[in-house]
């Protein structure tokens, strides 16, 4: 288990919660994934502005040479243009505003999100900085390298667990219904075919409906499991089986219902 999980200590915490918060850090991570964003969808948005100006000058030019059967192309380039502009400028707008978020926002939307009150969420980032507080670390490799979690890491405190995920959900223990492997799939160009890939993850699933899923190793996987049972012996594990993705809805159905 100590492979998976260890205890906080100051190093870490000084290194990932330099402000004493979780959420701190989560909105770092956030905001220099705005800036790369940024720049990114900037250079889009300015070609694609660039093009439309091209288009809409040469359609102008069509109507004064009075080229009517061009119009209709000169029309559909403006058109073309125009979408990846507007596209471009909406992303730019949901990156700035993501980029000004401060804590506040970030507890408030994981309360949201995790159908809990904003007091319990600041108790959360209370408990993520004692000492026994447990990190977890269920990826490793390239899935840990390419995930998509704000932070690398999990915490699991005295009365909650946070898998990192991009909703910032923090789920208390004692409300675990349950707790089990899922698997899901993606596909990958490889140039002749796409192929489907296979991945292993963490589900659970809150007694408030709430349910979050993230990637994970098998070894990994099962620690959790079994420091999670060892909180709550209530907690279904769908006995350490693998949850085909096709079925994960129904099974969620039938834990909150049970």
């Amino acid at each position: 288990m100590a492979d998976f999980f260890s205890k906080m200590n100051d190093d870490y915490a000084r290194k990932h919660f330099p402000e004493g918060s979780v959420f701190e850090g989560a909105m770092k991570t956030v905001k220099r994934r705005s800036i790369g964003g940024l720049f990114f969808f900037g250079l889009f948005f300015a070609a694609a502005l660039y093009g439309l100006v091209w288009g809409i000058r040469r359609t102008l030019k069509f109507m004064a040479e009075g080229q009517d059967d061009m119009l209709s192309v000169g029309i559909v380039i403006c058109g073309f243009f125009g979408v990846i502009v507007l596209v471009c400028l909406l992303v730019l707008v949901l990156l700035i505003k993501g980029s000004r978020k401060k804590r506040g926002d970030y507890i408030a939307d994981s309360a949201k999100h995790s159908k809990l009150p904003v007091s319990e969420i600041e108790e959360f980032e209370r408990q993520a900085a004692a000492s026994d507080c447990y990190i977890l670390k269920l990826t490793a490799g390239l899935d840990r390298m390419l995930s998509n979690a704000t932070n690398k890491d999990g915490l699991l405190t005295r009365d909650y667990i946070y898998l990192a995920d991009p909703a910032q959900t923090v789920m208390r223990v004692d409300s675990l219904k349950a707790c089990c492997f899922s698997d899901y799939t993606y596909y990958i160009d490889t140039g002749k075919q796409h192929k489907k890939i296979h991945c292993l993850a963490i589900c659970l699933v809150a007694a408030n409906g709430v349910s979050v899923l993230s990637d994970t190793t098998e070894e990994a996987g099962r620690a959790l499991m079994a420091i999670i049972k060892e909180r709550n012996s209530t907690v279904d594990t769908n006995e350490g089986k693998v949850l085909p993705e096709d079925a994960l809805d129904s099974y969620k159905k039938r834990v909150l219902e049970g």
